[in-house]
């Protein structure tokens, strides 16, 4: 399949086609907004340049390949060229980010076959649920066709919790959400990220999450809210939900971050926030209010910091709650700038265990052919989503969430189902049980806030950090070689002999570039980013390698939509 024309012949006939997986395929809103595009492309004929849509828009979906004037087939148009370069420079954050990004042909990647990587900007991965529910402060609406973007969520719970010090940044208050003048601000906001949560995900899966469904049509969600920038991978985007501000102002720019030394490092490396450039949520509103409120986080690994900020490390701040549930069902957290509560039950972890081993009828420690003494099996599994439920009530006993009427914080990522699809993929039955699971902990945590905070004193919104990527045999997609590309690069470019790569290193979003090699080749960024827009499939080929039986293009075909040089356009098909 290719990524190259609008999905409305397929919704107008009321059923996918036959070659169209299900995971790519639009909801309802968007074939509506889809077939106002394309009745607009019909009257505008021909691709002008000029700026379409705001973020919120769709790309393309797949469907078959259409014609390319500079070569091969498929590609974004004109417009959609637009919103996901304006998606990467809300991203990039200067020497930390690649020296020129790459916007793959969707749907490419950069990364291998077994390993898809769900890093770009396409509405396919950028698009994800975003549902607000609490009876007496949020409005009982249903699904919205408006637009919303993970920097909304810090400014809209400012509002709900009356931080009016909030400062202006890049996210705006949703407020077509909340009430008009509640007696009395919630006592708790709780935010949940379902890692991998996307819309893409949840679509493969409709019969996993009757709960959020429920929440959706009595509460409101926002049905064109997406994650606003690129690459669309963890540790940005939840500092963007943390800060209210895009990448290009905290400064998390992907998984690695390169620094001033030359070092790719983990940017929450030695679970230190002290990389993110800006103050969150949690970190200026406790400050505020001489650190009365309880400001909390629960999650998995390093990269979830980015919600809840710097703890003590904040001027003014003090030792926040946080625990992370790492995949050996340990705790664990910075206590240097964080307070980690006692709440293990390793007891309750094996009862959760057994229940899942049992399902099939005989206790073998087997779920769906796999073994659950493997730690990283139990990780992704249903038992693990459930330890981290009942741990999650724990600490909302220990922390006194809720308890007094100062609005206290709360953020929570379930991980699992962004686990299961690394390990065995978006459109599997463990990813399917993983959501389903997720689902139930959902129905838990609203009856245990009902329980210990109250009725009617709670917010609870819900949102995913990203979609998924399928395999290459599921999408017809590329899987690019990244150390092939650098390869070529070098190759190509690089005619010094001073023992130094002109590109360091390739990763999902782009080219890391040694700068001070550019001069001695008599090369700007620009220039590399031209190339690399030139890069056609079998250029990526390793010697002796054929074209794979499941790509669904041409070996000319450009693997690139375009390509930047910093945060300047250096090549695409047409200049947005």
């Amino acid at each position: 399949m290719n990524f190259g024309r609008l999905l409305i012949p397929t919704e107008v006939a009321g059923k996918p086609t036959d070659n169209m997986p299900t995971f790519l395929l639009p909801g309802p809103v968007a074939v509506k907004r889809g077939l106002a595009a394309f009745l607009v492309a019909l009257l505008m004929s021909g691709c002008t340049g000029a700026p379409t849509e705001s973020d919120g828009s769709r790309q393309s979906g797949p469907g078959a390949p259409s014609a390319d004037r500079d070569g091969g087939s498929g590609g974004a148009s004109c417009g959609e060229i637009h919103q996901l370069v304006r998606r990467v420079r809300r991203g990039y954050t200067g020497r930390g980010s690649p020296d020129v990004s790459l916007i793959p042909r969707a749907p490419n990647y950069i990364g291998t076959p077994a390993m898809p990587a769900h890093s770009g900007p396409w509405d396919y991965l950028a698009e994800v649920p975003l549902v607000l529910y609490g009876p007496g402060h949020i409005r009982a609406r249903g699904a919205v066709d408006q637009r919303a973007t993970m920097a909304d969520l810090a400014p809209t719970q400012a509002r709900l919790i009356g931080f009016d010090p909030w400062p202006r940044r890049d996210g705006r208050v949703l407020g077509d959400a909340l009430t008009m003048r509640p007696p009395a601000p919630p006592r708790a906001v709780v935010t949940i990220v379902w890692d991998g949560g996307g819309n893409n995900a949840l679509e493969e899966h409709p019969r996993s999450w009757p709960y959020l469904r429920m929440m959706m049509e009595r509460g409101t969600s926002f049905e064109r809210m997406t994650i606003g920038s690129s690459p669309s991978v963890t540790p940005p985007v939840h500092t963007t939900l943390g800060t209210g501000a895009w990448p290009a102002s905290h400064g998390i720019p992907a998984l690695k971050v390169r620094t001033r030394d030359n070092r790719y490092v983990d940017p929450f490396e030695g679970l230190d926030p002290g990389r993110i450039r800006v103050g969150t949520l949690a970190d200026l509103y406790d400050e505020a209010l001489g650190n009365r409120p309880v400001t909390g986080a629960f999650g998995a690994i390093d990269w979830h910091l980015g919600m809840i900020g710097q703890g003590s490390d904040w001027p003014g701040g003090d030792r926040d709650p946080v625990v992370l549930l790492n995949y050996l069902a340990d705790t664990l957290s910075n206590e240097a700038i964080y307070t980690l509560p006692a709440i293990e039950d390793p007891a309750a972890l094996s009862r959760y265990t057994d229940a899942l081993d049992a399902r099939d009828g005989e206790l073998d420690l087997q779920w769906r052919g796999h073994d659950l003494v493997d730690e990283t099996v139990r990780y992704a599994s249903p038992a693990h989503v459930a330890y981290q439920q009942h741990l999650i009530e724990r600490f909302i006993t220990a922390t006194d969430l809720g308890e007094d009427p100062v609005p206290d914080l709360l953020y929570i990522n379930f991980k699992m189902s962004d686990d299961a699809g690394h390990s065995w993929g978006m459109t599997s039955p463990e990813t399917a049980d993983a959501l389903r699971a997720q689902d139930r902990a959902l129905g838990r945590l609203v009856r245990s806030l009902n329980r210990t905070v109250g009725r009617k004193r709670w917010v609870l919104m819900l949102t995913a950090d990203h979609g998924q990527m399928p395999y290459p045999h599921e999408s017809g997609g590329w899987a690019i070689a990244g150390s092939e590309l650098q390869a070529d690069a070098n190759a190509a470019l690089d005619h010094t002999d001073n023992g130094i790569d002109l590109v360091e290193f390739v990763k999902s979003a782009g080219m890391y570039v040694r700068r001070d090699d550019l001069r001695p080749n008599d090369l700007v960024l620009k220039d590399l980013a031209r190339w690399a827009y030139g890069y056609r499939a079998q250029d990526n080929l390793r010697e002796g390698a054929g074209i794979p039986a499941s790509y669904a293009g041409d070996p000319g075909d450009r693997l690139f939509d375009a390509a930047l040089a910093g945060r300047r356009l250096g090549a695409a098909r047409c200049r947005p």
